[in-house]
């Protein structure tokens, strides 16, 4: 057995995970503070990595990044005011359906603003500025990391991590699960629960934006297209395995889902084609077989 390339392959699994680990967090941030499941999470990733690439045009890429985040926050804000509040309280068929169907519409959107094409990223030059990121790439003792894999691990996973210790520390953290309890305590209490709402709204897309700017390839090689969305429903399979109400457990899933897909792809994918894009998927089964909440998810027992 190759010790390098097992180390090379569990850091890049690690770097993917972080990427998802940062999707994850910001969906269960949502649905720990509205209940609601954002079947649109692929749609917020692909607009944030569309931006993104708009931004592209005229900045360098890490700049461009940067500036995508307001505009992806403020995104995230109007689709809570204008989609998700109306909807609080109905039935939780009718919502599922309106998210579902809000993803159908945000993709239509982004068909319309963009095309079908799969964009590059900084395409153009208009003030003659470098376009791509710092090349962060090395090699030592035989293990090769690509830039796109040191950027994910010094910017994701610290952002990810980031965010669990705000949310455990900070007076944000402290009115979400307040309004996560009990909404109409937290009103009670005198909290501004539909702001504290909104605002999880827009970090869940800035953390979108974020993931989905990386897995479209702004750190090394090709750009946002509608292959995104596939790679959006990843979320779906790490939120479960750590706990729909958990972010740490989003985090720590994130990372074990990369490890699991990094490896699989080096030692099952030429043995069972198509295994990597299952297992987490299968992973995920089996879990709930034994332990319905995910891993660090909480057991709440409801009385009828």
């Amino acid at each position: 057995m190759d010790l390098a390339l097992v180390i090379q392959t569990a850091f890049n699994g690690l770097a993917n995970g972080a990427l998802y680990a940062v999707i994850a967090s910001g969906f269960v941030l949502v649905y720990r503070a509205t209940s609601v499941v954002n079947f649109a999470i692929a749609e917020f990733m692909l607009i944030g990595a569309y931006l993104t690439y708009t931004m592209s045009l005229f900045f360098p890429l890490l700049l461009a990044l940067l500036l995508a985040l307001p505009p992806a926050f403020i995104f995230g804000l109007l689709v809570e005011r204008g989609f998700v509040r109306p909807l609080l309280g109905r039935n939780v068929v009718a919502v599922v359906m309106a998210t579902i169907g809000l993803a159908a519409a945000l993709d239509g959107a982004t068909l319309l603003l963009w095309g079908p094409d799969q964009k590059a990223m900084g395409a153009a030059d208009v003030f003659q500025l470098p376009k791509e990121m710092p090349n962060l790439a090395f090699s030592l003792g035989g293990v090769f990391l690509s830039s796109k894999a040191v950027w994910s691990l010094v910017l994701a996973l610290p952002l990810a991590l980031l965010l669990v210790v705000a949310l455990k520390y900070s007076r944000y953290g402290v009115l979400l699960r307040a309004v996560s309890e009990s909404e109409t305590a937290a009103l009670a209490m005198g909290i501004n629960a539909p702001r504290v709402v909104a605002v999880a709204w827009g970090l869940s897309a800035v953390m979108a934006t974020i993931g989905g700017a990386f897995l479209a390839g702004a750190a090394g090689g090709g750009g946002p297209g509608h292959h995104l969305i596939l790679l959006g429903l990843i979320v779906f399979p790490v939120a479960i395995l750590g706990g729909f109400d958990s972010v740490p457990g989003a985090v720590v899933a994130g990372l074990f889902i990369g490890l699991i897909e990094a490896f699989s792809q080096l030692y099952l994918e030429s043995l069972l084609p198509g295994i990597t894009q299952a297992i987490p998927f299968l992973i995920v089964l089996l879990v709930l077989l034994f332990r319905p909440y995910g891993l660090f998810g909480q057991h709440r027992i409801e009385r009828v």
